[in-house]
């Protein structure tokens, strides 16, 4: 099973999603690596994108064989990084009930 490497996408091939694998040239591993945002992270010979992190102008137009390849050039730009921190409501006012006193059922 290939699966996409980029943050919050769980994309795969056996899901139907076509897979590109990282280049081999350093410079161009290195765009797609700094476009994929992760921090000390490094991509291997098995890393890949799913087709969903690239635009419609990064791919061939019309092949003849209707295989879907990407331009030499290609470098992804769709991610959809969401923040992860978790904002909590501040928490509610409490009365204190003095003794003796009934609090009303609800």
């Amino acid at each position: 099973m290939t699966g996409c490497v980029a943050i919050n996408c769980s994309n795969s091939s056996e899901k139907g999603f076509l897979m590109k694998r990282f280049p081999r040239d350093p410079d161009r591993r290195r765009q797609w690596t700094i476009k994929t945002r992760w921090d000390n992270w490094t991509p291997t010979n098995n890393s890949y994108l799913c087709e969903n992190h690239f635009a419609a102008d990064m791919w061939e137009k019309n092949r003849e064989d209707g295989s879907r390849k990407l331009k030499s050039n290609a470098v992804p730009t769709i991610f959809f990084i969401f923040n992860t921190e978790k904002t909590r409501k501040p928490p509610t006012q409490r009365k204190l009930l003095t003794q003796g006193e009934i609090k009303p059922l609800s």
